[in-house]
């Protein structure tokens, strides 16, 4: 999905870091640059650099097609459908969360506990007029 942004350049001075050790850095842990920078071998520079470009990619790919906003005439038809589903007016759908319980990895406890204080995975969704799941995020 990214892979364009997070691919590394053809011509480097030294050996670049390949794509899949690139996704590894971004997806492998939610700690901190420097954490991360040590398991990996990399400077924390280099981290921040990957994080950026993946949400960079993130934003200028696939976001853009899965997040929209409705232009004025698309959010009226909406609203509308919705007053005549739920009776109740000026409402294009509905946002919410939850947290899912789970049961962590033993080594990365601490990377999945909540504000509450138990390990979980967190869920957003919107749904529209129908209850349909818009969009996961």
């Amino acid at each position: 999905m990214v892979e364009g942004y997070m691919a590394p350049d053809d011509i480097t001075v030294r050996a670049p870091i390949p794509l899949t050790m690139r996704d590894a850095i971004v997806l492998g842990s939610c700690t901190e640059y420097r954490v991360i920078s040590n398991q990996f071998g990399v400077h924390k520079s280099t981290v921040k650099k990957f994080v950026y470009l993946f949400c960079k990619g993130m934003v200028q790919g696939p976001i853009k097609q899965l997040i929209w906003v409705p232009n004025e005439e698309e959010a009226t038809e909406i609203a509308r459908r919705f007053q005549e589903a739920h009776n109740i007016p000026q409402i294009m759908g509905l946002k919410d969360g939850t947290h899912i319980p789970i049961l962590p990895p033993s080594d990365g406890y601490k990377d999945f506990v909540n504000r509450k204080g138990w390990p979980s995975y967190v869920l957003q969704a919107v749904a529209s007029q129908i209850m349909f799941l818009e969009h996961q995020l």
